[in-house]
């Protein structure tokens, strides 16, 4: 996905979702989803972009958007996150993740709420005071990425394809089983290459990787890599919680999407 259309693809942090998804139907939207700010109430203290009723307005603003070099800022309205990171490490990880760069794309936008320390319902010049991590009905548990550490949550800021990619880990066919017979060190044989499509869909992994300007333009993985930040193209079940998912959580469709299992 290049710098043009990773727009439709902000997302959330992966696996851990601090507001309730219950109640939001998948595909119909931003508007009344999880993603808009206008429908908490006293969310926005008096806000006129809340009495106005302006969903957009909490991220995106059209004129005098945030600029500070950064590599990805769609129009962007909310302060971003300052923390430093906290990479995921395992010993059965083939991936190298550098924390300097990890946070490439749409990651750290998402993180701009998600890590806790900047309230989701600021914007422009309006300091909001709702944060991820304050104890009520709505925040009642500790942002993704609390205090820099995403040591306990999915990778991200990764070369993916390994086929493509010298740098790339999912050597993985699209398709069926992978050949084990020799292991190359730094590749994983169990992940599929980015060809392959999300089960249920027809949109492909590859679609869905940040192309980063540390790594020489080679596909990322993001929060947006599994996660649809608008509502639009998810595919969690209808009546389930909605975490925004690109594949059904049934059956571990995202999973298995990638990781052949």
């Amino acid at each position: 996905m290049n710098t043009n259309t990773v727009l439709a693809a902000l997302s959330l942090v992966a696996v851990t979702i601090t507001m309730s998804f219950a109640g939001t139907e998948p595909r119909t939207g931003v508007q009344d989803s999880v993603h808009d700010m206008t429908k908490y109430g006293t969310l926005a203290g008096g806000d006129p972009e809340a009495q106005q009723e302006r969903v957009c307005s909490y991220c995106h603003t059209p004129h005098h958007a945030i600029v500070d070099g950064s590599d990805y800022l769609p129009l962007w309205s909310h302060t971003l996150t300052k923390t430093t990171f906290t990479p995921y490490k395992s010993g059965t990880l083939d991936a190298k993740i550098d924390a300097a760069s990890m946070m490439e794309g749409p990651s750290k936008l998402c993180m701009s709420c998600h890590d806790g320390t900047i309230a989701v319902d600021t914007h422009y010049s309006f300091t909001g005071t709702k944060m991820l991590n304050q104890d009520d009905s709505l925040f009642g548990t500790a942002g993704v990425g609390v205090n820099g550490g995403l040591n306990n949550d999915h990778p991200i800021g990764f070369v993916y394809d390994g086929t493509s990619n010298p740098n790339g880990i999912a050597t993985g066919p699209a398709a069926g089983d992978p050949d084990v017979s020799a292991h190359i060190a730094g590749k994983d044989p169990y992940v599929r290459n980015g060809t392959a499509t999300y089960i249920g869909t027809t949109l492909k992994i590859e679609d869905r990787l940040y192309l980063s300007a540390t790594q020489g333009g080679k596909g990322i993985m993001t929060c947006s890599t599994c996660h649809d930040v608008h509502n639009k193209i998810n595919q969690d079940e209808s009546g389930a919680t909605n975490y925004l998912l690109l594949a059904s959580n049934k059956g571990s469709s995202l999973c298995l999407s990638c990781h052949i299992k």
